[in-house]
């Protein structure tokens, strides 16, 4: 993630976002290992933040499915290491489905294009969210947010992506009442 840390949302308070239908994409959470107690219902609140970003038109998340699985450091590291080829934790990992090769399309006109999977380190994430001073869940939100967008295709790989892609963020984690994480102080970010 940059850190383009002084930005506030695009458009004005009196500006509704761009959204699309609600519910548009389904999300299996698993907890596969890490603590996550400290989160009330962990695998809800993913799957609130997946739908919060589903409502944006520009996310492309309409009509998709992802697999989300809540981890360890050790697991996620473990995968780090193998497909990134940095054997540590991070805080998310995101790993695209490959496309339908071409001319080859779902079975049915109402299933789901399944765009990847997501795991997050939960060492990593409670550590990052207590150095931030932010709520352990807010974080979580985010990254569920953060790994979504990089399977529907947004990166931060320069300046102008990582404006994008954190401006849109920002503007999605504000429909779950979230501060601006990019803000110099996430804890009391305001606009």
């Amino acid at each position: 993630m940059s850190d383009d840390s002084d930005r506030c949302p695009s458009g004005s308070d009196d500006e509704p976002p761009q959204t699309g239908p609600a519910g548009l994409i389904s999300v299996d959470v698993m907890e596969n290992g890490g603590d996550w107690t400290a989160v009330a219902d962990a695998a809800g609140a993913a799957r609130d933040a997946a739908l919060a970003a589903a409502n944006f038109v520009e996310t492309r998340l309409s009509g998709t499915s992802a697999a989300i699985a809540l981890g360890s450091d050790e697991e996620v590291a473990a995968l780090n290491a193998s497909y990134r080829g940095k054997p540590s934790p991070t805080n998310v990992l995101s790993f695209p489905a490959p496309e339908f090769p071409a001319g080859i399309e779902p079975s049915s006109p109402s299933e789901r294009r399944f765009i990847g999977d997501i795991i997050l380190a939960a060492e990593t994430v409670h550590r990052e969210a207590a150095e931030l001073g932010i709520p352990l869940k807010h974080h979580l939100q985010h990254l569920v947010v953060h790994g979504l967008l990089h399977l529907s295709g947004f990166d931060h790989e320069d300046d102008e992506a990582a404006s994008t892609m954190e401006s849109l963020e920002t503007r999605i984690l504000a429909t779950l009442e979230i501060p601006d994480p990019y803000a110099e102080d996430p804890a009391t970010a305001g606009c």
